[in-house]
């Protein structure tokens, strides 16, 4: 019975230690004023007034510019977008501890994130995009359990993609690291972030291989890997990932067959694979997703001949296939392809004669058939492309 009672008082004391604590913890609207008026005092230009409105006798929910709060009067969200502010990121924001919009899109602010940001547990989307901030990515952004929307891109920081950065991202949709300074290889703990429907690690100096497990990840539907050192055999890795619709691996150094597999995956709508070291032939497309438009594999090493069934992606707008090995000649049911606005096969070994039907491309701009092996006259229903900007 003692033992009893002994527990019951532990509980009831452990419970008035935790209110005191979030009572103690608990920022009041009048301090969150103060804390916001200390990130205005770390903007050191502010071409457009756009803080003017941040006034110490104001009131940071009524009329605040970019400041949002929630019914119980705390602010919510902090939205400064394209308003090229100068300056350093306010540690003193891990205050705001109901803020779950931190978006600060199109400023220079430099310097690294915070570390005091450790405590935002509350956020849920951060959007840095096109700063100059600089400095390795923290690793602490990985602990914060809601972030559902990361977009870091378009800044200066360098060093590898940590990968507790994935540590805690079952709740995370989408990533963007795009346009950095980043090296080494893609986090295996990537995979850990199982609601992920997209990411975008491009424009860096990343290399190694794409992940084995990238497909594990069911909903995933965007990725772009776009102008890194990468390399390695990706079909395999890739042609389970059936929720797929913009796959970017242009500008890498893959090699061996290129994942034309996922050609037929019901959703695709962009398919780029160019600059790479992909070999092998175009297989004979059995299915192509109704949605695509763009098929750009220019610049491989790919050799044998254009499959006539390329007609069965039957809403591209963009086919390019340039700067390659390919034979045979131009597939005559090409003219059934009548959305496209480019057509680009030069620099191959293609030989023959234009087929008759290119007029029948109405809306047709670029047509590319520049260093082939090609006898005949131009078809005179060319001049039916109206549109035509370049031959």
């Amino acid at each position: 019975m003692r033992t009893q009672c002994q527990i019951h008082l532990f509980h009831a004391l452990f419970c008035f230690i935790i209110c005191l604590f979030w009572s103690i913890a608990t920022v009041s609207p009048a301090t969150e004023k103060e804390i916001l008026l200390q990130f205005k005092g770390n903007i050191t230009e502010d071409p457009h007034n756009t803080l003017s409105s941040w006034v110490s006798d104001g009131d940071p929910c009524q009329g605040y510019t970019g400041v949002f709060c929630n019914i119980e009067g705390f602010v919510e969200r902090i939205v400064l977008w394209n308003t090229s502010l100068v300056g350093v990121l306010s540690p003193a924001l891990s205050g705001l501890k109901r803020l779950r919009i931190l978006t600060l899109f199109g400023n220079r602010f430099s310097g690294n994130i915070p570390d005091d940001y450790a405590d935002l547990h509350s956020l849920w989307k951060i959007n840095f995009s096109s700063n100059a901030l600089s400095g390795s990515i923290p690793d602490f952004i990985g602990d914060l359990p809601n972030i559902r929307f990361l977009d870091l891109s378009k800044n200066g920081f360098n060093g590898e993609i940590p990968s507790a950065l994935f540590r805690y991202c079952y709740k995370t949709r989408f990533v963007s690291l795009s346009h950095n300074n980043l090296v080494g290889s893609i986090p295996l703990s990537l995979v850990n972030c199982s609601n992920l429907e997209g990411f975008d690690f491009s424009f860096n100096n990343l290399s190694g291989v794409v992940p084995s497990r990238l497909c594990d990840i069911p909903m995933l539907s965007y990725v772009s890997l776009r102008s890194n050192a990468l390399s390695g055999s990706v079909e395999e890795h890739i042609s389970a990932c059936h929720s797929l619709m913009h796959l970017d691996f242009g500008s890498n150094r893959f090699t061996d067959l290129a994942p034309f597999s996922i050609l037929g995956m019901q959703n695709l709508t962009y398919f780029n694979i160019s600059y790479n070291g992909f070999e092998g032939q175009i297989p004979d497309i059995a299915t192509c997703s109704e949605r695509l438009e763009v098929f750009d594999a220019s610049r491989n090493n790919l050799d044998g001949a254009i499959p006539s069934s390329i007609t069965r992606c039957k809403n591209l707008k963009l086919l390019s296939l340039e700067l390659n090995k390919l034979k045979g000649t131009i597939p005559v049911d090409i003219q059934a392809l009548r959305g496209l606005l480019v057509i680009k096969l030069g620099n191959n070994s293609i030989g023959g004669m234009i087929p008759e039907g290119f007029g029948n491309i109405e809306l047709l701009e670029l047509l590319d058939l520049n260093n082939l092996n090609l006898i005949g006259e131009i078809p005179a229903d060319i001049t039916n492309c109206k549109f035509l900007l370049e031959l």
